[in-house]
């Protein structure tokens, strides 16, 4: 008979969450005292980073994760209006310079790690390839790469969006923070029927297999019941804070085991790798937001070579079109996807006949 709930593994569970939490609160709570941008994402980032590195233990467990997306994949679903919409006529511009992007920051990127440092052909380019970590992981793993690598390098680079992208973008006055400003209060029903059908296209989105399922369909489903006229809900601070905290923390613990041996032998590797790819991916994005007119910074985020979910709601916490942001980085994760074990196929199917 399944064994569902084990009292002992919530206990071990227990401590390492709580100071997961605890380590990511008190980051989010400095930069929101620093008012910086986005500030209980990027500082429980930096505040689990420095619990990890500190060989404390941390967790993030799933059903927490679970909540996060829901939460925050509801709320961006309230922020969408018909003008938004109205804007998608540019998404194919854009998105065919995000597809030049795509290609232009893992021919860099894995150029830059054999030539420079010195990495063979297929760590450099698992490790260039900007998002869809688990299937990059899954198929460098097959493929004889230095995993270590591969993984630290993929790491660094979302911990650098999220922790300098949104402080850059954030002081150049890009964004206004989260869309979702100040409402009258929802009442407890509204609230719980915004959940409640969030959770259903949440869960229809992941079986599916949409990329980024739970958040993309809370979204479409909280999006549906807005538009709909249904719901004028909001969801309070008192919700939103502790995702953000979540996610944020969520990435920071990525660095759970990195030692200081790793942090010599790849971080400047990876550092140089981040540079190549934000400046294809900026270059490509400013292209774009020049052809079509539409805001620099929503671009540059947009490109940005990160997690889907991640970077979607970063770009919400910076006050970006949820819409926009989601399906140009389902755009990435799509293409990456499919043009991923493509083009390894080629590249080392070629090579070995050389």
């Amino acid at each position: 008979m399944a064994v569902f709930f084990s009292p002992a593994l919530f206990r071990a569970a227990l401590v390492p969450t709580l100071s997961t939490l605890a380590a990511g609160a008190l980051g989010g709570l400095a930069f929101q005292a620093l008012n910086f941008p986005a500030p209980w994402m990027s500082g429980a980032l930096i505040g689990a980073t420095a619990l990890v590195l500190c060989k404390r233990p941390a967790m993030m467990p799933e059903p927490l994760r679970f909540l996060c997306f829901l939460i925050l994949g509801s709320s961006m679903g309230t922020a969408l209006s018909p003008d938004m919409l109205a804007q998608a006529a540019t998404w194919p511009v854009s998105m065919a310079f995000l597809a030049i992007s795509l290609v232009g920051v893992m021919a860099g990127v894995t150029l830059f790690l054999m030539k420079v440092a010195k990495w063979n052909l297929e760590t450099a380019f698992y490790a260039s390839a900007p998002g869809a970590l688990s299937t990059v992981l899954a198929m460098a793993a097959a493929s004889g790469s230095d995993m270590r690598r591969v993984a630290f390098a993929q790491t660094i680079r979302i911990f650098l969006l999220v922790a300098l992208l949104t402080q850059i973008l954030g002081n150049a006055g890009a964004g206004h923070g989260p869309v979702m400003a100040a409402p009258p209060a929802s009442s407890l029903t509204d609230i719980v029927v915004l959940l409640l059908t969030s959770l259903a296209g949440g869960l229809i989105a992941a079986k599916l297999r949409v990329p980024g399922g739970l958040l993309v369909g809370a979204l479409a489903g909280s999006a549906v019941l807005h538009a709909a006229g249904f719901s004028d809900a909001r969801l309070p601070d008192v919700l939103l804070v502790p995702a953000f905290i979540v996610l944020g923390s969520s990435v920071g613990i990525r660095f759970q085991g990195t030692t200081w041996a790793t942090l010599r032998d790849c971080l400047l590797a990876s550092l140089g790798a981040f540079l190549v790819a934000m400046a294809v991916s900026v270059a490509c994005a400013l292209a774009a937001a020049w052809l079509t007119g539409d805001d620099p910074g929503k671009l540059v985020t947009a490109f940005a070579p990160g997690a889907l979910e991640t970077m979607t709601v970063l770009g919400f916490a910076l006050g970006y079109d949820p819409a926009f942001m989601s399906a140009h980085h389902i755009f990435r994760f799509a293409g990456l996807s499919v043009a991923l074990p493509l083009l390894a196929h080629l590249m080392f199917q070629v090579r070995r006949k050389l």
